[in-house]
């Protein structure tokens, strides 16, 4: 019977570099993920918000080039005269409030498919024992942790980072305009840096919920847990303290104007002076109003109490980013007798300093990190 050699054979393939070996289980971890038709519906349904986007910044340019053909939108949407005859005097502040929307709301998908795909990414290789294989592999800790993080960067760059980044490019296209690009390239760096920004906090975090437990059930369970209670403990804190400062600014106003009431009733009299005229009340109850308002957006601007959400301290990053501010004060001036913006941009935007939330973002960063360090370091003993 022939005799065959069962010694070392050379491999004849290909070798990757040690620097994509992480690519290999990202890889394997979106195939099994787009076989979830949860997954694919949750992203097909995320990638609505970018139509929109692109379907805003392709109108706009065409309102920026005076076409007929979309002059009866904008009018029938009610935009100002202003901005409809100077287009382009309005660009920027119109393109950061489309962004500043589409991620505000692809925040919530953005969210969902984290719950969806990151609880089984440590924790089934915890529950099957599959991390010594791994690392039988000369394989390192970080090429497993960065291939794990992959998975979920590829699904929140799917939904956020590339539509904003064709959408971007889309309304450059339409608006024939060099112009354009010198206008708002940074917000196109700043969709890049923010989505970066998403994938990090959100994926580090999910990833040492993951390492937590055997259960996928449970890190869900927890990291919904996370989202929902940490927002709605930031939104009630928030609205309570915005209500006592305004009850106590109408309040304070209430008490001057008696107590000028007072002395002008006593100066009608000495004088015999005609009562007041009814449109007075009317008058000092807007006063009243304006006043609380200028209040909350004064203690708006040391208010911690949003640090407690998760998702409140990503908006104020956002906001960073963009620079939405200055759009929605520039974009409230139109149209305003006043000529004062502020109270569109005060009621839209946080005021709190940036640096909270990005202190509140590095410190749940680091904290992840020493989750993840702690619970796979056991195991490295096995390579």
């Amino acid at each position: 019977m022939p005799i065959f050699d069962q010694g070392y054979q050379h491999w004849q393939g290909q070798l990757s570099g040690h620097a994509w070996r992480w690519l290999t289980i990202t890889r394997q971890g979106v195939r099994a993920h787009m076989k979830n038709r949860f997954t694919r519906i949750i992203m097909l349904f995320a990638l609505l918000p970018s139509l929109g986007l692109a379907a805003a910044l392709i109108a706009w340019g065409l309102l920026e080039q005076k076409s007929d053909l979309i002059k009866p939108v904008f009018a029938f949407l009610r935009f100002p005269r202003e901005v409809m005859d100077e287009p382009k005097a309005f660009r920027l502040p119109i393109w950061n409030a489309a962004f500043h929307f589409f991620f505000w709301i692809e925040m919530f998908f953005s969210m969902i498919l984290v719950v969806l795909v990151g609880p089984g990414l440590i924790s089934q290789d915890l529950r099957f024992n599959a991390i010594p294989l791994y690392f039988s592999r000369p394989l390192r800790r970080f090429d497993y942790f960065l291939g794990k993080l992959g998975v979920i960067g590829f699904f929140l760059g799917a939904v956020a980072i590339v539509p904003a980044v064709l959408a971007y490019l889309l309304g450059v296209l339409f608006s024939l305009d060099f112009s354009v690009f010198k206008d708002t390239w940074r917000l196109l760096a700043a969709s890049i840096a923010y989505g970066l920004v998403i994938v990090l906090s959100a994926g580090t975090l999910m990833l040492a919920l993951s390492s937590l437990s055997r259960s996928s059930r449970y890190v869900a369970l927890f990291c919904v847990g996370i989202w929902i209670i940490s927002g709605t403990v930031g939104t009630i804190l928030s609205a309570m303290h915005e209500a006592s400062i305004q009850r106590d600014a109408m309040r304070a106003e209430m008490q001057q104007q008696q107590q000028q009431q007072q002395q002008q009733q006593q100066q009608q009299q000495q004088q015999q002076q005609r009562p007041p005229a009814p449109g007075g009340q009317r008058l000092e109850w807007m006063r009243m109003r304006e006043k609380a308002n200028e209040a909350r957006a004064e203690a708006a601007r040391s208010n911690w109490r949003p640090l407690f959400s998760y998702t409140d301290n990503l908006h104020r990053m956002r906001v960073l980013f963009f620079g939405t501010y200055d759009s929605f004060e520039r974009l409230g001036r139109v149209g305003n007798q006043h000529g004062d913006g502020k109270e569109m941009a005060d009621h839209l935007v946080p005021q709190y300093p940036w640096y909270w939330s990005a202190g509140v973002l590095a410190g749940l960063f680091g904290i992840s990190l020493w989750i993840l360090t702690t619970k796979v370091k056991s195991l490295v003993r096995l390579r």
